[in-house]
C-alpha cells in the first residue's frame, strides 16, 4: 500500500528520540515562564487567506466541510495563536508567553522537499516589541537546539526592513515587487539577472546590491561595512539599529558564537514585520527552526498586539542528531519475564512493581518450562529454579542495575 505523498511512517527509535526532545523542550520553555496552549487542527480558509501569501496558499491542504465552508489543515501555529489572542479579552499591556507542540500540514515548497506533515514545537511572546524580547526569543531558540543535542549549528538573523527598503527604493509596482521577492527567495540567480535587465530599478545601486543580496552574511562586525550599499531610508536605518541592539544583547548572553547576521534572509510567511531568523545545520538541507517578529499580524484579526516567536521542526532535529552523532545508538530498553502458569498471580504483582520504577516489562507465560522464572533483555538471560518471592524483586533490580 502506498503512502500519501509527503506523509511517512515513523519507526520506534525515531519516535523515542522525538519524545525525548519534546520532553526536554517542554521543560525548557516552562522554566522560562511559557505555558502550553493547543489550537485546532482545522482553520477556515477565510482566516488564513488574510495573512498568508499567494505562494503558501497553493500549498494548503483544503476541503469543503459539511457546512459548505472551505477549511484547511493548519499550515503553522502562529496564525492560529494570533487569531485566538486577538479575539480574547486580554488585559491591556499584559504579556502572554505560550508554547505549542503538534502537527502542521503543507504541500512541499519544491521538488527537493517531500515533507507535507511536520511536527512543530515553538513559542510566542505576545505584548512586548522591545529588542530585549527579540533577543530572548532568539536565545531560547539557540538553547533549544543545544537541549535537543544539536551541535555545529548556526542561527542566521536578519530583518524584513532590509528587503522592504530595497523594494520601496526600486520604483517597482506591487506585481513586480512580488515577482522579485519570489526570485530572491528561491536564489535563482539567472532569473534574477534577467529580471533586473528587463526591469531596471530607479535606483541604479540596487542592481549590484540585489545580485549580492543572498551573500550579505557575516558576524555582527560586518554591519559596519554595508552602510553605503543600502538606500538611505527609514526602513534600512531602523532595521540596522534594531539588529545591532539585538546582537549586543545576545553577545551579553554569551551566545554570539552561533549567531550570523544575514541581511539576505527572507521568510516564507508574509506576516513578519521586524527581526527574522532561521537555524541551520550542515546535516540538513532545510531549516531546523524559523521565526521572527510579527507586530502587524494581530491587528488583521482584531486587537493589535506586538509579538515574536519561533518554531522548531522536530523531525529535522531527529534527522540531524542521528547523522551528526552516529556513535549514540538510542534503543528502547525492555525486559521479558517468562514464567509457568502456577506463578501467574505473583508475576503480575512483581511486574507491576517493576513498571512503577519506569521499567518496560513484558510478561510471557509458558507451559512445561524447566524454570520458575526467567528474565531476558534480548541479549542476556537470568534463570531462577527456586524462588523466594520476598527477595526476587530486589534480585531482579540488582540484575538490571548491573546490566
Amino acid at each position: 500500500m502506498d503512502l500519501v505523498l509527503g506523509m511517512k511512517d515513523t519507526h520506534p527509535q525515531e519516535v523515542l528520540k522525538k519524545r525525548e526532545i519534546e520532553f526536554k523542550l517542554r521543560h525548557l520553555f516552562s522554566s522560562w515562564g511559557f505555558e502550553e496552549v493547543e489550537t485546532p487542527t482545522l482553520e477556515y480558509y477565510a482566516t488564513l487567506q488574510k495573512v498568508i501569501g499567494d505562494e503558501l496558499k497553493e500549498r494548503l491542504f483544503q476541503f469543503i466541510n459539511r457546512e459548505g465552508k472551505l477549511v484547511c489543515l493548519r499550515p503553522d501555529f502562529t496564525t492560529s495563536i494570533a487569531r485566538k489572542y486577538s479575539s480574547d479579552l486580554i488585559i491591556e499591556n499584559k504579556t502572554i508567553r505560550v508554547f505549542y507542540d503538534g502537527k502542521i500540514f503543507r504541500y512541499p515548497s519544491s521538488p527537493l522537499r517531500t515533507e507535507s506533515e511536520l511536527t512543530q514545537m515553538g513559542l510566542e511572546n505576545i505584548g512586548d516589541n522591545s529588542p530585549a524580547v527579540d533577543a530572548e526569543v532568539i536565545a531560547l531558540a539557540i538553547i533549544a537546539l543545544q537541549e535537543a543535542g544539536i551541535r555545529d549549528f548556526s542561527v542566521d538573523i536578519g530583518h524584513v526592513g532590509f528587503f522592504r527598503g530595497i523594494l520601496n527604493a526600486s520604483g517597482y509596482s506591487s506585481t513586480l515587487q512580488q515577482q522579485l521577492k519570489t526570485i530572491v527567495k528561491t536564489k535563482d540567480f539567472i532569473a534574477l539577472k534577467n529580471f533586473l535587465e528587463k526591469n531596471p530599478p530607479t535606483e541604479p545601486m540596487l542592481v549590484s546590491l540585489l545580485l549580492d543580496f543572498p551573500f550579505l552574511r557575516g558576524k555582527k562586525e560586518f554591519l559596519n561595512d554595508i552602510n553605503d550599499r543600502f538606500p538611505r531610508n527609514h526602513q534600512f536605518n531602523n532595521a540596522l539599529e534594531r539588529i545591532r541592539k539585538v546582537c549586543d544583547i545576545l553577545s551579553d548572553y554569551g551566545l554570539e558564537q552561533n549567531i550570523w547576521v544575514n541581511l539576505g534572509l527572507i521568510r516564507d510567511f508574509d506576516y513578519y514585520s521586524g527581526m527574522i531568523f532561521e537555524g541551520f545545520s550542515a546535516f540538513s538541507g532545510s531549516p531546523l527552526l524559523a521565526g521572527g517578529r510579527y507586530d502587524e499580524l494581530f491587528g488583521i484579526f482584531g486587537q493589535d498586539r506586538p509579538a515574536c516567536g519561533f518554531a522548531l521542526f522536530i523531525e529535522r532535529l531527529v534527522e540531524v542528531f542521528e547523522k551528526s552523532r552516529p556513535d549514540i545508538n538510542q534503543t528502547f530498553k525492555s525486559y521479558t519475564i517468562f514464567y509457568p502458569p502456577e506463578h501467574r498471580k505473583s508475576v503480575f504483582i512483581l511486574t507491576q512493581k517493576l513498571r512503577k520504577l519506569l521499567r518496560a516489562v513484558i510478561a510471557q507465560e509458558q507451559n512445561d518450562v524447566p524454570f520458575a522464572l526467567k528474565l531476558s533483555d534480548g541479549f542476556k538471560e537470568y534463570t531462577w529454579t527456586d524462588l523466594n518471592w520476598d527477595t526476587i524483586y530486589m534480585q531482579i533490580q540488582e540484575v538490571i542495575k548491573n546490566g
